[in-house]
């Protein structure tokens, strides 16, 4: 019933105000799945039809790319970006998967090719460590051909990306206030704000200054409907949620 609600609720808002949000499913999708930003995460949110999916890759200390959020490894204190590769890969996570590889994320997805990717880029424990990881993470997205978006909440690591890929479509993510307002993302080159809702709804101004700039804007995260309607009256280009089958709907009206 609450789905249906939201759908319902979504759609009047589509009918009054515009196009509705593009929907990113939240690390793969975290509640859906047995875990977060697993295979099964991935394959679920996009068969309820996401938009996109949203994942995060971290260093480990071996130097290898994993797809995990963390930092702290489940049934341990231990930080993901201190573990080697094989020690990372030895965990069973909930539901008994393991963290996957950025080759074994790129492969899955790539049976879906009209669901776009965006990688978050996670703080490493010093600048140099983040820059490899965007070096890594960089070279493993040439060798697969996949062409996913990127977002961090570290400029430096979005700089570096700008500076290997100038194509690349970068991302700048925030938490909480002040926010870096669309100009700011204009003039460093970045093509998207992905704010929590303190960022947006304390400042829905910088939705319109985004969309006179060309700056796509992300809300997140959007678990209940009335942050959902919000979006929609605001005209926020995608909504990031824990539960995006709560906000898929249906968009290829005849």
């Amino acid at each position: 019933m609450r789905y249906l609600i939201v759908t319902f609720l979504l759609t009047l808002s589509l009918a009054c105000t515009g196009p509705a949000p593009k929907v990113i499913g939240h690390r793969g999708c975290r509640l859906g799945a047995p875990y977060e930003n697993t295979i099964s995460s991935l394959r679920y949110a996009i068969d309820v039809g996401v938009d996109a999916v949203e994942f995060d890759v971290q260093l480990t200390s071996d130097d290898s790319v994993i797809v995990f959020h963390g930092p702290v490894v489940p049934g341990s204190d231990r930080d993901i970006r201190t573990i080697t590769f094989l020690e990372a890969r030895s965990v069973a996570l909930p539901g008994g998967e393991r963290m996957p590889t950025l080759k074994e994320w790129f492969e899955e997805a790539a049976k879906r090719p009209d669901v776009s990717l965006i990688m978050e880029i996670k703080k490493q424990l010093s600048d140099e460590r983040t820059l490899l990881l965007v070096h890594k993470a960089l070279g493993e997205t040439k060798l697969s051909g996949a062409n996913p978006a990127f977002t961090s909440f570290s400029t430096l690591a979005l700089d570096e990306i700008r500076r290997l890929e100038p194509s690349a479509k970068l991302i700048y993510l925030q938490s909480g206030t002040p926010v870096k307002t669309a100009a700011w993302a204009k003039e460093r080159g970045y093509d998207g704000l992905s704010y929590n809702l303190d960022g947006f709804m304390n400042n829905p101004e910088i939705i319109e200054e985004a969309r006179e700039l060309g700056i796509e804007t992300t809300l997140w995260l959007v678990n209940d409907y009335e942050v959902a309607d919000w979006a929609v009256r605001h005209g926020v280009d995608y909504i990031s949620s824990d539960y995006p089958a709560m906000h898929t709907v249906k968009r290829n009206r005849e």
